[in-house]
């Protein structure tokens, strides 16, 4: 099966002129072209739904039709099986599809002859050719649209995509540019985008199973990819698309990724991941400044009088949208975001711990699970009670979301012993959202009106926090 192995960023617009001067300099110019694409899909999404993608490409009168299958994304290097077939019209030629090895990797249950058109990309094409050594990379700089009827949404990438050679020039080619232009690393394909503004998405989330007797040092890996994953998808909705309750979730994977090391110290050393633990304290700041815009403003969108807050809103919102610009115009933010992911890629995993998976598991939840005891029985009162919590939650938060591969590990360690699920989880997540109003020092303007003056206490936001989080322990 043809492979593809590729590195996708999103940039700004305006910077493209500077990004394709660089690459002037460093590759091989290989022209421009428009192309026009067209995706297609059965009226249940069933091709989205195993993740492959089915297109026909016009480039400038020249057909082609392209399958992506399922693939994997491991550590930001995106991997997936792909078919290109020449086509002397623009019309789907489904004999395509049944050849031998198309069909063994084609998605069980799709019924090729139920295949519409769905939606459209649209954009320019700029390709250079990059050589070092025995290493060959194509790059190219897509600008344009991504379209569905009336509705439609920029796209401004970049792809660097292995034609030759190690996989590890990628991640050095990347930092070569992104010292010149903030480049963001990117999980989201052209097809998804699509599904989403034609709203037939599904929501996307990444559950780690695992057998029993799974070794640590197998499983350990995968955790870390799929918290980098959820914490790059994340980030990249609150930066671009102006989900701000993504910042919360970014935040939750963030923390993830940071202590999950440091649990595993058996399995890796400090020293093997002091690179990312580096490129991961970068983030920590902004992080949490986005994340405190993000509960303060579903607190005040929510309030019972809502003209008593819009003074509010507005200059929440409005720092929201500088600090967004802010970071998305930073160099050294999206080169650590490209840092962390390099970091994984390059970690050295021993083939076997002696310990399972689903043993370290379990013992972490038992050391952590009488948390929700305390917080039932006992209530915290004041914001520094549960300041003091807020690590220990955030260890049992994550625990929780590896649980979700082995359920029957958390029977028996809830609240009166009750099993952990899914519910539990949703309640510790809405508890680390509310005590990122707690953070001291603030980490924000204060918000103020047009004389200048501030419009509340801080006091205010840290009470209506705690009340949130007194009502969140009686739900457990």
């Amino acid at each position: 099966m043809p492979t593809e192995t590729e590195i996708k960023c999103r940039l700004q617009p305006q910077q493209v002129a500077a990004l394709a001067t660089l690459l002037d300099t460093l590759a091989q110019p290989q022209g421009h072209s428009t192309l026009k694409n067209r995706y297609f899909d059965t009226p249940q999404n069933a091709l989205a739904n195993a993740r492959a993608a089915l297109r026909i490409r016009d480039n400038n009168g020249q057909c082609e039709q392209t399958l992506k299958t399922r693939g994997t994304s491991v550590a930001g290097l995106q991997q997936r099986g792909e078919w290109n077939w020449p086509l002397t019209g623009a019309a789907l030629d489904l004999t395509l599809l049944q050849q031998d090895e198309v069909t063994a990797h084609w998605p069980a249950g799709v019924q090729a002859s139920e295949l519409a058109e769905i939606f459209a990309t649209d954009f320019n094409r700029q390709r250079w050719l990059w050589q070092q050594d025995n290493a060959q990379v194509e790059i190219v700089i897509d600008t344009g649209t991504v379209s569905t009827g009336k509705k439609s949404v920029p796209l401004c990438e970049l792809e660097l995509e292995l034609q030759q050679g190690d996989a590890a020039v990628l991640w050095q080619l990347l930092q070569q540019l992104s010292e010149q232009v903030p480049l963001w690393l990117s999980d989201v394909s052209k097809a998804e985008r699509g599904y989403r503004l034609a709203g037939l998405s599904r929501s996307w989330q990444e559950t780690v199973s695992f057998s029993r007797d799974e070794d640590l040092a197998q499983v350990l890996p995968r955790w870390l990819n799929a918290g980098l994953q959820q914490w790059q998808r994340a980030l990249e909705a609150c930066l671009w698309d102006n989900d701000s309750a993504a910042a919360l979730t970014a935040l939750q994977h963030w923390q993830a990724l940071r202590q999950l090391p440091q649990q595993a110290g058996k399995v890796l050393k400090r020293r093997d991941t002091k690179a990312l633990r580096e490129a991961l304290d970068i983030w920590q700041a902004p992080l949490q400044q986005l994340a405190t815009q993000a509960q303060l403003l579903a607190y005040l969108n929510s309030a019972d009088e809502p003209g008593q807050t819009a003074a509010e809103r507005k200059a929440l919102q409005q720092q929201v949208q500088q600090q967004l610009q802010t970071i998305r115009n930073d160099a050294q933010l999206a080169q650590a975001g490209s840092a962390v992911a390099g970091a994984l890629h390059t970690l050295v995993w021993p083939e076997s711990t002696g310990a399972t998976a689903a043993r370290w598991l379990r013992h972490a939840l038992q050391q952590q699970a009488p948390l929700l005891q305390r917080l039932h029985d006992q209530r915290p009162q004041d914001e520094e009670q549960w300041r003091g919590r807020q690590h220990d939650m955030a260890l049992l938060c994550q625990s929780c979301d590896y649980l979700r591969g082995r359920p029957e590990l958390g029977q028996g360690l809830g609240i009166n012993g009750a099993g952990i699920g899914e519910g539990t989880l949703r309640v510790l997540v809405d508890m680390l959202h509310a005590q990122t109003l707690l953070q001291r020092p603030w980490p924000l303007a204060p918000l103020t009106g047009p004389d200048g003056q501030e419009l509340r206490p801080l006091a205010d936001y840290a009470g209506w926090a705690v009340e949130h989080l007194a009502q969140l322990a009686r739900e457990l």
